[in-house]
């Protein structure tokens, strides 16, 4: 499992998942991409329909399950549950790639219950490979470079 972790935005942590992502299709591996928002959409479509299991089971027949963007909206209780069951089915079974831009220490400000975050982490960094990403945001070098170096807001 690898873990990208940054304060800041646009350092790089998105792309570094896809880059991956792209490494395991070639590699002949099957590679699922999701922002954290559309998981929890599936599995609460899973929930909807009494079929969680299955779509959880669908998910695990790829190699590699990458979640991009987790705790840029918080989850509630339901969706840190389905969060908490499709991680605990895929711990020791399938390599998970995870993007955020929490630290560890913060993951109860979009994970309502401490006891899910600290089980979360547990099964998520056990094996984990945890890439810190850090520096300016691209986007906002990129945009001062195209304007001589100020940015205003008008």
């Amino acid at each position: 499992m690898l873990q990208s972790v940054a304060i800041s935005p646009g350092t790089g942590k998105s792309h570094l998942l896809v880059a991956l992502g792209v490494a395991a299709v070639e590699a002949g591996h099957r590679v699922r991409y999701f922002t954290a928002a559309e998981l929890a959409e599936t599995l609460y479509r899973g929930l909807a329909d009494n079929s969680v299991g299955r779509v959880i089971d669908t998910l695990l027949r790829n190699d590699l399950i990458i979640c991009d963007e987790l705790g840029f909206a918080p989850l509630d209780d339901t969706g840190a549950q389905l969060l908490f069951r499709f991680v605990a089915a895929a711990y020791e079974q399938r390599a998970l790639g995870i993007g955020s831009h929490w630290p560890f220490d913060q993951w109860g400000r979009f994970l309502p219950e401490h006891t899910t975050a600290v089980s979360l982490l547990d099964r998520l960094l056990h094996h984990a490979v945890v890439v810190v990403t850090e520096g300016e945001s691209f986007r906002m070098r990129q945009a001062r470079t195209k304007t001589g170096g100020r940015l205003t807001n008008n």
